[in-house]
């Protein structure tokens, strides 16, 4: 099996992993919510069942995305992962925003959770084993440079924070003895979602747009053009983010410069560009003869 088959299954096993998690905290939080009335827990449990919604769609944008280029798609498929970042966002978009509206409903209604014990019980081993899960995911992401995994490494990051919310609104509801906290919290952790929400959306237009790589790393690929020997000078420099980064540009070489040199100056100029930009990046190279 080569490397990028290697990365490809541990990105899936990594995200099959993704998916049990968000499976058992979604199931679990919402059949504790339901018992218990908290809103906060059923807000969580909607949260984590987008969790899976995106999970399961990475995988399938994994196994799109790493499909070999072919007569209809001759740059690949890595693009599949911007549209499901769009389709993602919305959907987390859409929860929050029900959850807000069914939030205000129970304060104005005067509906409030039961049993905070049982839903901090509950909530203590889900929290435990949503760190477990991130830390999991960020050494594989580190490992494989998979952009897909980093990103649910961030958004199951997020969760935990959510969980120690639902944590805290239930010990304030069982210490204070108000209710309304729970309903107060879960609309202040629907409110992240919506924020979250348009940065996993923004992120899936700029991998649909071409965006650019960052000013950091376009910075140090240039300063690695222009300490280069056998370079004359460089034009027609462009980067593409992604999934899959791209680097294209010009270099100017003396007339004289042989095929086999530019072939060898090609081979090092990749190797310390995906050094800086990343391993999977393709690095797109014309020569162009010095007064030509």
């Amino acid at each position: 099996m080569n490397q990028p088959a290697r990365e490809s299954s541990r990105e899936v096993r990594a995200i099959k992993v993704a998916i049990a998690t968000s499976l058992l905290g979604s199931v679990t939080k919402l059949t504790a919510g339901v018992l218990t009335g908290s809103m906060s827990m059923i807000t969580s449990a909607i949260d984590s069942l987008g969790d899976l919604f995106v999970s399961i769609v990475n995988l399938f944008v994994v196994r799109i995305a790493d499909a070999e280029p072919d007569d209809d798609h001759n740059y690949g498929h890595a693009k599949a992962e911007g549209l499901g970042a769009m389709f993602e966002g919305g959907f987390i978009f859409a929860a929050g925003a029900f959850i807000i509206y069914e939030a205000i409903h129970k304060i104005r209604i005067g509906d409030h959770s039961r049993n905070s014990t049982l839903g901090i019980v509950v909530m203590l081993p889900i929290l435990a084993i949503t760190i477990a899960t991130v830390i999991y995911l960020r050494r594989v992401a580190k490992e494989t440079g998979s952009l897909i995994i980093k990103s649910d490494a961030l958004h199951y990051a997020t969760d935990v924070y959510v969980n120690i919310g639902v944590l805290v609104s239930l010990v304030l509801v069982k210490l204070t003895g108000k209710p309304v906290i729970d309903s107060i919290i879960s609309i202040g952790i629907a409110l992240y979602m919506l924020y979250s929400s348009t940065h996993i959306v923004r992120a899936g237009i700029d991998v649909v747009m071409d965006r650019s790589l960052d000013v950091e790393t376009t910075a140090k690929v240039r300063a690695v053009l222009e300490a280069t020997r056998g370079i004359e000078s460089f034009h027609d420099f462009r980067t593409r983010a992604g999934r899959i980064p791209h680097v294209d540009f010009h270099v100017v070489v003396k007339p004289e410069t042989t095929t086999k040199q530019v072939h060898d100056l090609f081979l090092d100029l990749r190797e310390k560009i995906r050094a800086i930009v990343g391993p999977s990046t393709r690095v797109l190279i014309h020569a162009d003869p010095l007064g030509g």
